[in-house]
C-alpha cells in the first residue's frame, strides 16, 4: 500500500515539474520573440548538467514522498491550487516576464515603488529583476508562481526537506514556539504549520505586501504575523524553541547574515534549534558550480556569489551555536544548530 502511495505522490510532484518546465519554456520563447526589446534568460545548459539535474529532481520527489509516508509531514502539503487560479495568473506572468527581461537587458536594479518607510539599502532593489522588488501586492501575487517556474516545480519539495532535518534534530513531539524569519508570502509557513505541533508560530517578513498575502493564506489563532528584519528582531531573549528561515541568507550582505545569526541565537531558548534552507554553495556538488556562477549574472542577486563561498559553519560557531550540521539536496542546502 505504501509503495502505491509513494508512486502516487511522486507522480503528482513530477506532473508539477513538467507543468512548470513547460511554462518556463513558454516564457523563454515569448521573451526570445521580443528579443529586440528584452533579453531572455540563458536557455542553453550543459547536457551533463541537465542530465544531473533531471536525476536529482526525480530523487528529491521520491524522498519527498517517502517523508510523507514516514509522517514527517502530511499528504495535505500536496494539495494543488485551484487550476482556474493558476491559469488566470498566466497572462500576468507573461507580461511580467517581459518587464523582468527588459530590466535584465538594461541592468535596471532600483525600479521599485517609493516606500513610505525607510528600508535598508540592501533591500531596496529589484531582486531577480522582479517588478517592484518586494514592495507591492502585484509582486507578492506572482512571486510563488515565478519561483516554481524557475525551479521547475521543485521549490516546495526542497523547502519541505528542512522539516525532516529539523524533526530529526529536535527529537520531540512537544508543542513548540516557532519563529520564521523572511517568510515571504508564507509558502513554507503553510507546510511547517501543518507539520509541527505548535503552541505559537510567528511568521515574520520585512515586506508588508508579502506579509499581508501570507495572512490571507493561514487562518489559525496560533499564528501571528510580524513585520521585522532578521537582523533586528522585536522579540525578547530566549523566547522560541525553533527559529528558521528559507532562501533568505543569499539575499543578505555578509555583515547582515552575521547579525541575523546573532539575533537568532539571542531569541532562542536553551537547547533550541536554529535552521535554514538556502542555495547550495560552491563545491557542494561540483557539477553544478557552473550553475552557481551563472545564476547571479542572469538574475539580479548581488550577494549570491559571496554567499556561495560563505563558511556558514564557522559563522554559526562564532555566533555561539553548537552541534552544527549541514545537508544538501538538488539545489538547496540545509544548516542546523542548537544553542
Amino acid at each position: 500500500m505504501n509503495n502505491l502511495k509513494k508512486s502516487t505522490y511522486v507522480a503528482f510532484n513530477l506532473s508539477k515539474s513538467v507543468l512548470y518546465s513547460l511554462e518556463y519554456k513558454m516564457l523563454y520563447q515569448i521573451s526570445n520573440a521580443f528579443s529586440f526589446l528584452v533579453k531572455p534568460p540563458k536557455a542553453e545548459t550543459n547536457k551533463l548538467i541537465l542530465k544531473h539535474l533531471e536525476t536529482n529532481v526525480l530523487t528529491i520527489h521520491q524522498e519527498d514522498a517517502q517523508n510523507i509516508i514516514e509522517g514527517y509531514y502530511p499528504a495535505t502539503v500536496l494539495v494543488p491550487k485551484a487550476p482556474k487560479e493558476h491559469v488566470l495568473k498566466l497572462p500576468k506572468l507573461i507580461l511580467d516576464s517581459l518587464k523582468i527581461s527588459r530590466r535584465r537587458k538594461l541592468n535596471i536594479k532600483d525600479d521599485v515603488q517609493e516606500n513610505t518607510e525607510k528600508v535598508p539599502d540592501y533591500f531596496n532593489r529589484n531582486f531577480h529583476f522582479q517588478t517592484d522588488g518586494y514592495f507591492s501586492d502585484h509582486s507578492a501575487s506572482l512571486y510563488e508562481h515565478q519561483v516554481e517556474v524557475l525551479f521547475s516545480g521543485t521549490a516546495a519539495p526542497m523547502r519541505r526537506m528542512l522539516i525532516k532535518f529539523i524533526m530529526d534534530k529536535l527529537k520531540s513531539d512537544r508543542p513548540l514556539k516557532i519563529l520564521e524569519i523572511g517568510a515571504g508570502v508564507g509558502t513554507a509557513s503553510i507546510d511547517f504549520s501543518k507539520s509541527f505541533n505548535i503552541s505559537s508560530y510567528v511568521v515574520s517578513d520585512a515586506s508588508s505586501s508579502y506579509l499581508d498575502l501570507a495572512k490571507t493564506r493561514m487562518i489559525n489563532p496560533k499564528i501571528q504575523f510580524v513585520k521585522a528584519y532578521g537582523e533586528d528582531l522585536p522579540f525578547g531573549a530566549e523566547e522560541f524553541d525553533l527559529v528558521f528561515s528559507v532562501y533568505l541568507f543569499h539575499e543578505l550582505p555578509r555583515s547582515v547574515r552575521e547579525k541575523v545569526l546573532a539575533e537568532a541565537k539571542r531569541v532562542l531558548k536553551k537547547e533550541g534549534v536554529f535552521a535554514f534552507c538556502d542555495s547550495i554553495q560552491k563545491d557542494d556538488d561540483p557539477i553544478l558550480n557552473e550553475v552557481l556562477e551563472n545564476f547571479p549574472k542572469d538574475y539580479h542577486e548581488p550577494f549570491y556569489k559571496d554567499y556561495t563561498i560563505w563558511k556558514a559553519g564557522e559563522s554559526l560557531e562564532a555566533a555561539g551555536f553548537k552541534k552544527i550540521e549541514s545537508h544538501y539536496r538538488l539545489l538547496s542546502k540545509y544548516w542546523l544548530a542548537t544553542t
